[in-house]
């Protein structure tokens, strides 16, 4: 990184103090910006300029303002990943109006009833999508291109009764007993837990951030925020583009979930033996080059065909959403490519990050500097910040808020853990997945599932109580046919069960299919749906 680029961050940074970022005067601020958001459309490589992305919002703005759109007032976006579901998200953002976006999960349920319900006075949509809501067609609003002739609903303005202008946004994630809650975002919160993030990451002006997963998922727009803020570009796309946008748009920094590091680590194992020796032996020998930045430079060249997947520019990947697996992280260090993990939850924010050059493999690194951590009796993590991204639930489960906002500004993760003896947070496991055998020995699931993920030929693995109360494991295979590989996991659990007698208790069940978004076996966020695996598996 240059000097000026260097010390023009770090002017972003001392110029707005942590806690000041504006998100009312996000699109207006844009017109001091150089950076650019990027897309594929209809296969080709697309640059807008923050310019021509300011220009747009302030025409959806006042096309939103013309259907009645005003502070307060709640509008639902249900559409796949563009950069117009972008361009509307921050002209509701200008204008105060509350978005309530909608996941995947109401593909198949959304209308007139669900939005009454959560009242919700305009939707939008995709062209593609407008002739599932006929019904609705005076509260559709399509968002495909910015129409300044558009017909407009002409209602008057509807500012809510009760109306508490810190909520930014209503989203919906997995809630605890299965089904889905309904979270609370709010302005001052996000304005507060964005800076500490960005610093800790240490984005660049000339970074491009390449974003796949669903737009309803908070984290995904809010690091569009932190991108316009700081003025680095964005690559936004859907996941059927990813490999496509690694190719022609050369991301700087790439965010997914640990299901798709695997893949990668799958697919190079895949390899005969003599190929993967020899990048290895390759990759030990660039060790030796005195800095990060010329290492990569010469991997580029000595590993072209391994990097070129993540195209000309990658620097840095980024996982979370999940636990990563710590030979997943050894993998991608040891080919000079550094796989940072970042831990938290949509109430909270980023609560932990461990950057990719640090080796601890068994943590997710230390907490934030405005994180105060402490655990409770029975070990589940409690976060402590001035500012939560979410303020509350709108929608859950009976008595989860109370478990969840436990006091004013502090947390529970749901999650068990424990600090390190060099201040690094280390997960064991769900306190809600946590296994009671007849004995009343406890069990964390997540930690038998990590020793068996070990396994090369095992894409992902669920361990659970059967009805009987026997142990069971429902084994994902990379190649799920293979009755070879079948054999050599029983073999490995065998050997493993000679060490740990758990391992010898479990009965596997082989899954006869990968997990996937398309057979409801992983969630849009690409975590595994440990729930309806157990329902379609656990009876085997």
């Amino acid at each position: 990184m240059s000097q000026d680029t260097s010390s023009s961050l770090a002017s972003a940074y001392s110029n707005q103090s942590e806690g000041s970022l504006d998100l009312g005067n996000l699109v207006s601020n844009l017109r001091h910006s150089q950076g650019a958001i990027h897309t594929i459309e209809n296969g080709i490589g697309i640059r807008r300029s923050y310019q021509e992305l300011r220009r747009h919002c302030t025409a959806a703005i006042e096309i939103l303002r013309g259907w009645g759109v005003a502070p307060g007032v709640r509008v639902g976006i249900f559409a796949p990943n563009s950069y117009y579901w972008l361009v509307y998200d921050l002209a509701l953002l200008e204008i105060g109006a509350v978005s309530v976006a909608f996941t995947d999960d109401f593909k198949e349920s959304l209308d007139d009833n669900i939005l009454k319900k959560y009242q919700v006075r305009v939707l939008l949509t995709a062209k593609d999508f407008r002739a599932r809501f006929s019904n609705l067609a005076t509260r559709v609003i399509t968002i495909d291109d910015i129409n300044p002739n558009l017909s407009l609903l002409s209602l008057p303005s509807l500012a809510p009764s009760q109306f508490d202008p810190d909520t930014l946004g209503h989203v919906f994630s997995s809630g605890s007993s299965g089904g889905l809650k309904g979270l609370i975002i709010s302005r001052r919160g996000v304005a507060g837990t964005l800076p500490p993030l960005l610093r800790t990451v240490g984005f660049r002006h000339n970074d491009r951030l390449l974003l796949f997963l669903p737009m309803s998922n908070f984290q995904q727009r809010f690091l569009c925020y932190g991108a316009l803020w700081l003025d680095f570009d964005i690559i936004l796309v859907d996941a059927a583009q990813l490999f496509k946008a690694m190719e022609q748009l050369h991301p700087t920094i790439l965010l997914a979930p640990p299901i798709f590091y695997q893949m990668v680590h799958a697919e190079f194992h895949k390899q005969s033996r003599w190929k993967k020796s020899a990048q290895m032996a390759v990759a030990a020998l660039l060790t030796l080059a005195p800095s990060q930045t010329l290492r990569q430079a010469l991997a580029r060249r000595a590993m072209s065909g391994f990097y070129r997947q993540f195209g000309k520019r990658i620097r840095l990947l980024v996982t979370g959403m999940a636990p990563v697996r710590p030979e997943i992280g050894r993998f991608f260090h040891r080919m000079l490519l550094p796989l940072a993990e970042a831990y938290g939850m949509v109430e909270a924010g980023v609560i932990a990050y461990r950057p990719g050059t640090l080796r601890d493999f068994t943590s997710v690194g230390k907490p934030l500097r405005d994180i105060r951590l402490s655990f409770s009796s029975d070990g589940e993590i409690l976060v402590a910040r001035k500012h939560t991204v979410a303020s509350g639930y709108f929608q859950c489960a009976e008595g989860e808020a109370q478990k969840t906002f436990v006091a004013p500004g502090v947390i529970a993760t749901g999650d068990i853990g424990t600090l390190n003896e060099k201040g690094r947070l280390v997960l064991l496991g769900r306190k809600k997945e946590i296994i009671v055998t007849p004995s009343g020995h406890k069990i964390h699931p997540e930690i038998m599932e990590r020793e068996l993920d070990a396994h090369p030929e095992i894409s992902n693995s669920v361990v659970f109580l059967g009805q009987t109360s026997d142990l069971r494991c429902i084994v994902s295979l990379i190649n799920p046919g293979d009755e070879e590989a079948k054999l050599r996991v029983r073999r490995f659990i065998n050997e493993h069960g000679k060490i740990r007698k758990l391992f010898s208790l479990v009965t596997v069940i082989f899954a006869e299919s990968p997990f996937t978004r398309e057979n409801g076996m992983l969630r849009p966020s690409m975590k595994i749906d440990r729930k309806r695996i157990i329902e379609r598996y656990g009876a085997a």
